[in-house]
């Protein structure tokens, strides 16, 4: 079963790469389709996103295409920032001979890059800037508060060498605790190649790319910010300045029209039209923008990154007891505040409802939300005791940090650069019999896939950091007592080999928590690049 972007009802309840359940489709459009699904291995709920792409699958351009997407959504997967959507895993579905999916076919399945990536993003609870301007405007210091969580995203990006290419108010989440999200890497490219999507269609939305693009330029750093300037035009007017009845028209007026001058931009209007100048050079770069959003949106979040396990509320004094009652917003531009004919602006950072964001869908498609199972309050403290009970355990000599749950401690450490695999043993101090390994090889002794099946299980091709990797389930008798060993095996690109090992008594209250370490050492594991 291939990967085309369709989207098909034969998809629903899909597993795919034996992990991640298909539960419903939220839209799609001309990039591919969005669905929600459950990770069945993390047990959480997850956004994964089935791209499209032109041609023949059967096509020698089709399959560098594809090839292509594969090596970009690694890439994206790498951008590291509390203000980008956490990718999660890359996934290549491997085609199954007789049609079934699931990880019991894994050792008949064969995959390659010529199928396309299912990518596994976060799915992130809130609304998305799109909806909250159909509600209004929004103050000139909220829009430059949510213009710096934005640039920080997009250099993040820019750092690995992606463009993110389609930087809209649709693609932007606000979360809970303030948290600003740029979704929807799914169109981003490496500076030097551009793409249509189908039948011809420029990828994108026409009011927010940049005129290079249509002039046949190619993309870079650049277009981000010449969108990120229409996007903070449309927060303080209401709408881009570039939108009309056609897009053709849309089109017409980036190439050729100048923008009306913004009337309730306030200090954010210079900045704005510094950042929409057709010539690409003569924009200002990310640090100048930056420098600027902050003396806009004020010290207090001047150069101050989101904690994605708490973020901070904007303007929360770190060094004082925050009050419960929320800050006054501040005072309207006294001209935009008198102008009758002005729209009717909002603080932007007031409760409001959370909502399915199927409007990330409109002229591409983004990752999408959901609404919160548990209270907030519920869930800043379930975050709190998550956080506290995993204690990050570096290993320097391994490149790679492990964290387990508080309890566990270590109990021997072998290997060395003349004796591979070097081992680092942690166990249970309370008595268990749980046990962790992490092991790395200098040089991978075959791929993820081949060491799963040498020990001949359940196997499962997946990524992890964007590297290849696979997932294995395996129950030995040990003189009669069953033993579960899960494993999680990955690839780096430079030819290191990981596997992360826990094994527990099979059939026992203990095989519980041994799964449940697996998981959380599996999501939580970090490795350093070469």
């Amino acid at each position: 079963m291939s990967n085309d972007g369709g989207g098909t009802g034969s998809d629903w309840g899909r597993l795919v790469g034996g992990r991640y359940r298909l539960i419903e489709r939220i839209g799609s459009g001309v990039t591919g389709t969005v669905w929600r699904a459950r990770d069945e291995l993390a047990q959480r709920e997850v956004a994964v996103k089935q791209p499209r792409l032109p041609g023949d699958p059967d096509d020698e351009s089709y399959r560098r295409a594809a090839h292509r997407l594969h090596r970009e959504a690694r890439a994206a997967a790498r951008v590291d920032h509390p203000a980008a959507v956490t990718i999660h895993d890359v996934v290549v579905e491997a085609e199954q001979p007789d049609g079934r999916d699931g990880p019991e076919a894994g050792l008949e399945a064969v995959a390659t890059l010529d199928q396309l990536p299912w990518i596994v993003m976060e799915s992130v609870p809130g609304e998305s800037l799109h909806d909250v301007l159909g509600r209004g405007p929004v103050e000139a210091r909220d829009a430059a508060r949510i213009g710096l969580a934005v640039l920080g995203a997009l250099r993040a990006a820019h750092s690995v060498g992606i463009v993110h290419r389609d930087v809209k108010p649709a693609n932007v989440l606000l979360g809970p605790h303030h948290r600003v999200v740029l979704t929807d890497f799914g169109i981003a490219h490496a500076p030097g190649e551009e793409s249509l999507a189908s039948g011809g269609e420029l990828a994108g939305s026409p009011e927010f790319v940049a005129p290079e693009r249509l002039s046949g330029r190619i993309a870079g750093p650049a277009s981000d910010l010449w969108s990120l300037g229409v996007l903070l035009y449309a927060a303080v007017e209401g709408s881009s300045p570039f939108r009309r009845t056609t897009p053709r028209a849309t089109l017409t007026a980036i190439l050729t029209a100048e923008p009306p001058e913004p009337k309730q931009a306030g200090p954010l209007g210079p900045l704005i039209a510094r950042l929409l100048v057709r010539d690409p050079e003569e924009r200002p770069d990310a640090e100048e923008v930056a420098k600027e959003l902050e003396a806009v949106a004020g010290p207090a979040t001047a150069e101050e990154p989101q904690d994605a396990e708490r973020p901070r509320e904007f303007a929360e004094d770190t060094g004082t007891e925050r009050p419960e009652e929320a800050a006054e917003p501040p005072e309207a531009d006294p001209a935009a505040r008198h102008d009758p004919t002005a729209p009717k602006r909002h603080s932007l950072f007031r409760p409001a409802p959370l909502a399915l964001l199927s409007a990330l869908l409109v002229g591409g498609i983004g990752t999408a939300t959901h609404l919160a199972d548990a209270s907030s309050a519920d869930t800043a403290e379930q975050a709190a005791e998550a956080t506290d009970a995993w204690i990050p355990h570096p290993q320097p000599d391994m490149a790679a940090v492990l964290h387990l749950p508080r309890h566990y401690r270590p109990l021997d450490r072998t290997g060395s650069a003349t004796d591979q695999p070097r081992t680092a043993l942690y166990g249970d101090e309370r008595g268990g019999t749980v046990q962790v390994r992490l092991l790395v090889w200098d040089k991978a002794p075959g791929s993820p896939m081949d060491q799963a099946r040498e020990a001949h299980t359940r196997s499962t091709r997946t990524t992890v950091q964007g590297y290849e990797a696979a997932l294995a389930d395996t129950t030995y008798d040990r003189a009669g007592a069953l033993r579960r060993v899960m494993r999680l095996v990955i690839r780096t690109d430079d030819d290191r080999m990981y596997e992360l090992r826990v094994d527990m008594p099979k059939g026992t209250p203990e095989e519980r928590e041994g799964t449940s370490v697996f998981q959380g050492a599996r999501d939580r594991l970090g490795i350093v690049e070469g």
